[in-house]
């Protein structure tokens, strides 16, 4: 496949906000959320399941990203069209090797610790069960376009600007704390650890994607199809 040049086409206040905005959606946003369902809506009359709450959680970062990171989506969304193929190719090579690093990343796990689960992916997966057709809106259209313009296109873009190996080391490691650092403080062993490894394939592999399609948007759809293919297998 050729290669298309890499663009980023993202503004500095746009790169400003988009950090400040990481930080906001990994290690803020939740306790937000959490303390609106605490004491917020019980005094409008209502309160969410869990369900919901990702649906809000979800809904904030979407619309924070459409309010100040509109303009690097609409160019990526063109650098897209305008290297369509190569970003075909870039999502199907992608989850190729999505699938195999990951079954390679899970066999190591399942070696150190075969009796215990993922917590985050115990705790999705129950979701999905309950409320399938909700958790395919967020976990497909929602979630991909948050996280991939926030640790692809504002973490991996303007790292990638500096150092290329800088860029994949710091957004696939922060892609996996901020999937599991809420467990570690709830009273996770030690051996929770091994499971930040599980998210290191898709963190690699959607940079990857982005690097070589030259549109975040590349990253995004190979993201809603690494979550579809698992919401369905869930689900069935």
């Amino acid at each position: 496949m050729k290669k298309a040049k890499f663009q980023h086409p993202m503004t500095k206040v746009e790169a400003i906000v988009g950090w400040v905005y990481v930080f906001v959606h990994i290690f803020a946003m939740p306790y937000i959320v959490s303390a609106l369902n605490a004491f917020v809506f019980p005094k409008l009359g209502f309160q969410l399941n869990s369900t919901w709450l990702n649906f809000l959680y979800y809904a904030i970062g979407f619309v924070f990203l459409m309010g100040f990171l509109f303009h690097f989506l609409r160019e990526s969304f063109g650098n897209m069209w305008n290297n369509f193929m190569a970003t075909v190719v870039s999502v199907l090579i992608g989850y190729v090797a999505y699938i195999f690093l990951s079954a390679a990343v899970n066999l190591m796990i399942g070696f150190f610790v075969p009796s215990t689960v993922n917590p985050n992916s115990a705790a999705i997966n129950s979701i999905i069960r309950i409320n399938p057709k909700k958790m395919v809106v967020i976990g497909v259209l929602l979630a991909p376009v948050v996280e991939e313009t926030l640790f692809r296109g504002v973490v991996f873009g303007t790292l990638r600007r500096k150092n290329a190996i800088l860029a994949y080391v710091v957004s696939s490691l922060l892609f996996s704390v901020y999937h599991l650092w809420s467990y570690f403080l709830d009273g996770g062993s030690l051996w929770d650890l091994l499971y930040l490894l599980q998210y290191i394939p898709a963190g690699l592999v959607l940079g990857w994607c982005y690097e070589h399609s030259g549109s975040v948007w590349a990253s995004v759809f190979l993201h809603m199809l690494i979550n579809y293919v698992s919401i369905t297998v869930t689900i069935g």
